[in-house]
């Protein structure tokens, strides 16, 4: 007995301390989706914004399934409650009848005793019907014991039917509380998306406007960012329904490229000359430095700049300001016409992606794009990318690190 006892516990044990596929699987989807949500998407490559909104997409998507498994679960357990509290109620009702039985029982009793008496043969008129009486009696208290016998039982019952309440009232409870901290979840999950995908709107308008600024000094490499951007746009709209208009940008129309319905532009549009980006902070005139246009700002620290390059026998040219009113040009085309598509309508929901006007360092004139000997710096081996590591921030420029050839102010 001894034996057979611990052979059944040992399998049980080994079944508790076995671990449950599916929070295994829901631990390493939060986990992922921290460190997705942790993620520098201005400084990261594309695979790892892509990875990281794929993990994102991921966790939200497993805490809605799980938030929809336990909803069903606390429905059937809501159900289950009322059912035990059905049982409840009709045996309290049959209680109330039986109960009304033995008082009239007890009643008839007083009245009428049914205990075996001798003188119901001398009192009857004859055999037949004394035995006639006796066989009532008889049938009346086993009638009498039926009655009691069946209220003793449904005490019993009533007292299972309550238990049973009970359990199913802690177990709907414990089911409501599940869902609420799944749809708590749920949310944290949302919200983990939802920033990181602010990230990525930045990176986009910071990329796309790059791209822009790039166009007249390598077109091949634009049109590339242009395409890794529009890819990563497109996951982006896929994770998340576009945002509504805060009041009077174009409609969208279900991703038309900023048309309204029919095929129009949102009012205002005319095909009139952009004008210039709202909150875009001017940074002194434009001026040319060796064929450069920057702001005044840091005219002079980039001539100093280039003077030390020449003096080191290296050969810096670029491209610098670019004026909003192309951009701003660029999102009519491909966002629509109201101030909302225009300025504040994120960048992956236009058509193609585009930046928002303001977007660029090259929009103040605080930026440049170097070349070196007439070539894009594009990779970290070149010389003049070492040249400038090496050097630039003696002027006050720093380097965006996802772009070798991309100098600012401030490194944005």
């Amino acid at each position: 007995m001894v034996m057979a006892a611990v052979a059944t516990v040992a399998p049980l044990a080994e079944a508790a301390e076995k671990p449950n596929p599916r929070a295994e699987r829901e631990r390493i989807r939060s986990e992922q989706a921290t460190v997705a949500g942790e993620l520098d998407a201005l400084k990261a490559s594309n695979e790892e914004v892509t990875r990281a909104l794929s993990d994102l997409d991921a966790n939200v998507g497993d805490q809605q399934a799980l938030l929809g498994d336990a909803r069903r679960t606390a429905q059937l357990a809501a159900e289950a409650q009322a059912q035990a509290q059905a049982r409840e109620r009709q045996t309290e009702e049959e209680i109330t009848e039986l109960e009304g039985l033995v008082r009239e029982v007890a009643v008839e009793e007083y009245m009428r005793p049914t205990t075996a008496d001798p003188t119901v043969v001398l009192t009857s008129d004859s055999i037949a019907d004394a035995s006639r009486r006796s066989a009532l009696l008889d049938f009346r208290a086993q009638r009498d014991d039926a009655v009691l016998d069946e209220l003793r039982a449904a005490r019993e019952d009533l007292a299972l039917s309550r238990q049973q309440a009970e359990q199913a009232a802690v177990r709907a409870e414990e089911e409501r509380a599940e869902v609420a901290g799944r749809v708590e979840k749920l949310e944290q999950a949302r919200d983990q998306q939802a920033d990181f995908a602010e990230t990525v709107e930045a990176r986009l308008d910071a990329t796309l406007a790059e791209a822009a600024s790039l166009a007249s000094l390598d077109a091949t490499l634009a049109e590339q960012i242009r395409a890794d951007e529009a890819r990563i746009a497109a996951q982006l709209r896929a994770a998340r329904p576009a945002p509504a208009p805060d009041g009077g940008g174009a409609s969208r129309g279900g991703g038309n490229g900023g048309r309204s319905a029919g095929g129009n532009r949102g009012a205002g549009s005319g095909g009139g000359t952009a004008r210039a980006a709202p909150g875009i902070v001017g940074s002194g005139p434009i001026v040319s430095v060796r064929g450069i246009r920057v702001s005044t700002q840091i005219a002079q620290s980039l001539e100093d700049m280039l003077a030390a390059a020449d003096a080191d026998g290296m050969n810096f040219s670029g491209g610098g300001y670019r004026d909003p009113s192309a951009q701003v040009s660029l999102r009519q085309s491909n966002c629509g016409s109201g101030d909302y598509a225009v300025y504040s309508m994120p960048a992956s929901q236009c058509s193609p992606p585009t930046a928002r006007p303001g977007s660029s360092m090259h929009e103040q004139g605080l930026a440049v794009d170097f070349t070196h000997n007439g070539s894009l710096i594009s990779s970290r081996s070149n010389p003049g990318f070492q040249w400038l590591a090496a050097n630039a921030a003696r002027f006050g420029f720093y380097n965006l690190p996802s772009e070798p050839w991309h100098w600012s102010i401030n490194g944005n």
